[in-house]
């Protein structure tokens, strides 16, 4: 499976990559902080699934989410954040997240979510 992940954090995409990359069956396809540019790239690579942060920078991952679901419904897309408010979790969920993650409490449980479209 082809996962993009979209996290400003350079730390936390480190992370992230080293720990998808040790699940059999899943590639890393890109790797980017930007909602604008990581849009342009998930349409020209041969993405499966997202991790998507919502807060980057002055940016919403919201944005990112529901254009996504508008324009290439077959991508699964996990948001992945420090904010886990249940507002932040309806409204991502409202906008078709696929799934919803704490990044301090529910890091662990990525490949469960992942797996399941295997």
């Amino acid at each position: 499976m082809n996962l993009f992940i979209v996290e400003d954090s350079l730390l936390i995409q480190k992370r992230l990559v080293r720990f998808i990359e040790e699940i059999p069956g899943f590639h890393v396809v890109g790797v980017c902080g930007d909602i604008y540019e990581a849009y342009q790239q998930v349409k020209a690579s041969d993405t499966d699934a997202m991790l998507l942060d919502l807060q980057l920078g002055d940016q919403n991952g919201l944005q990112l989410l529901k254009e996504v679901k508008e324009n290439l419904p077959a991508i699964k897309v996990v948001v992945l954040t420090n904010h886990s408010t249940d507002d932040n979790r309806t409204q991502a969920m409202r906008a078709g997240a696929d799934g919803f993650l704490d990044k301090s409490k529910d890091f662990a449980q990525i490949p469960d979510y992942l797996l399941r479209w295997q």
